[in-house]
């Protein structure tokens, strides 16, 4: 059985991960080959995710609210 990763571990691993994907997502735009727009989308799909991934795991850990626009006005909330 895998041992589950730690909130400040998977913080890392996501604040990582997001560079990189946005690195590929740059790279896949400026070629702009047709036979790429399925890859693109699924970098999107990933980048989207891992950024979801990270919002939700720093609220857990820090109390720390979205940036998104929905949260603007709230105060971030002291994890229990």
């Amino acid at each position: 059985m895998k041992p589950t990763e730690s909130n400040e571990q998977l913080v890392n691993r996501f604040q990582k991960r997001i560079p990189e994907l946005q690195e590929r997502l740059r790279e896949l735009r400026e070629v702009e080959i047709p036979s790429l727009l399925e890859e693109e989308r699924k970098v999107e799909l990933q980048l989207a995710r891992v950024e979801g991934s990270l919002q939700c795991v720093e609220y857990l850990v820090y109390g720390k609210l979205p940036n998104d626009g929905n949260h603007d006005g709230m105060k971030h909330h002291k994890p229990t």
